[in-house]
C-alpha cells in the first residue's frame, strides 16, 4: 500500500490517502484512482504499479525532468510535480487502511476549488420559502452547518414548517453530506426522505419541510465538465510579474542639429570679423 500527499505551491498539504499499490493512475480522467485538474494531468498521466512508477506525459521526479515512457522505483519515496502541484508518494505506515472512494474524490474536488478560486465552495439557495434566492456557503473542511427556526441554527430561515434545528450539513474530507435532526416535517433529498448522513452532489434538491434549497458544487460540475461553471485559472500558468519597459534611448539628432547650428553661428562670427 502506498500514501499520497497532495500539495499545491502556496496552500497547506491536503489529508493523505492510502491507496493499494498494486496499479494507481494518476491523471485527469475520472477513473484515475489519484485524480488531478485537467488543467495540469492528461487523463492518464502517471502509473504507480507494483513499486515502480512509469510516465505516460512528461512530469517532473524529484525535481528532474521525465518524458513519457521514463520509468523508476518509488523505493523510500518519491515527489512528482505537475506544474504547481506536488504529489509525494511513499510506503503506507504500518496499520494504515485503503482510502474510501469519497476520500480521493473529494481530494479531487478540493483541488479544482482551488483551480477556480473565488467563489468555487459549495453552496445552498432559497428556491422556495422566505427569502428565495438567499445563499449560504460552506467553508473550506472541516465546517458544520446547521439549518433551522431557531437561534441555535447557523442558517436561520424563518419557516414555521422548520424545526427550530432542523438539519446539520457537514463538509469534511469525505465530501458533502446531510442529517435530519429529528424534526417534525422530515428531510428529503431529490424526493427521498432521508434517515441518516446522506451525501450531496451538484444538483441536490432538498426538501426541509416546505422550504427547497437547491445545492450547487461547482468544483464537482466543472470536473464534470457541464457547460457554464466558472472558468478555470491553469495551474501550469500562473501570472508572472514583468519587469518594467525599458526606456527608449533619446535620439542623436537634436544633438546633432544644435552642433549644426553652433558651428554655423561661429562660421558667421569669424566671418564678421575678418571683413
Amino acid at each position: 500500500m502506498l500514501r499520497f500527499t497532495v500539495t499545491e505551491d502556496g496552500h497547506d498539504a491536503l489529508p493523505a490517502i492510502d491507496l493499494d499499490g498494486a496499479r494507481v493512475v494518476l491523471g485527469s480522467s475520472p477513473a484515475a484512482q489519484l485524480r488531478l485538474p485537467a488543467e495540469v494531468a492528461r487523463d492518464e498521466h502517471v502509473v504507480i504499479s507494483d513499486g515502480r512508477w512509469v510516465a505516460l506525459g512528461a512530469v517532473s521526479i524529484d525535481g528532474a525532468a521525465r518524458a513519457s515512457g521514463d520509468s523508476g522505483p518509488i523505493g523510500t519515496g518519491v515527489t512528482l510535480a505537475f506544474g504547481v502541484l506536488r504529489v509525494a508518494i511513499a510506503p503506507s505506515p504500518s496499520g494504515s487502511i485503503v482510502s474510501p472512494p469519497q476520500r480521493t474524490e473529494s481530494l479531487a474536488l478540493e483541488l479544482v476549488r482551488n483551480v477556480l478560486g473565488a467563489n468555487a465552495a459549495p453552496a445552498f439557495e432559497v428556491q422556495t420559502g422566505p427569502r428565495i434566492g438567499a445563499r449560504c456557503s460552506l467553508p473550506p473542511p472541516l465546517a458544520t452547518l446547521i439549518i433551522g427556526r431557531g437561534d441555535e441554527s447557523t442558517w436561520v430561515i424563518l419557516d414555521e414548517d422548520l424545526s427550530r434545528t432542523h438539519a446539520e450539513v457537514r463538509r469534511g474530507w469525505d465530501g458533502v453530506t446531510i442529517e435530519d435532526l429529528d424534526s417534525k416535517n422530515g428531510t428529503k433529498v431529490d424526493g427521498t426522505r432521508i434517515s441518516a448522513a446522506t451525501a450531496l452532489h451538484h444538483g441536490a434538491v432538498i426538501h426541509l419541510g416546505k422550504v427547497v434549497l437547491r445545492f450547487s458544487d461547482p468544483a464537482e460540475a466543472h470536473l464534470r465538465g457541464d457547460a457554464g461553471t466558472l472558468a478555470a485559472t491553469p495551474l501550469a500558468k500562473r501570472p508572472v510579474a514583468l519587469p518594467p519597459p525599458a526606456a527608449p534611448a533619446p535620439s542623436p539628432w537634436p544633438f546633432v542639429l544644435a552642433a549644426t547650428i553652433a558651428g554655423a553661428a561661429i562660421a558667421g562670427l569669424a566671418w564678421v570679423l575678418v571683413t
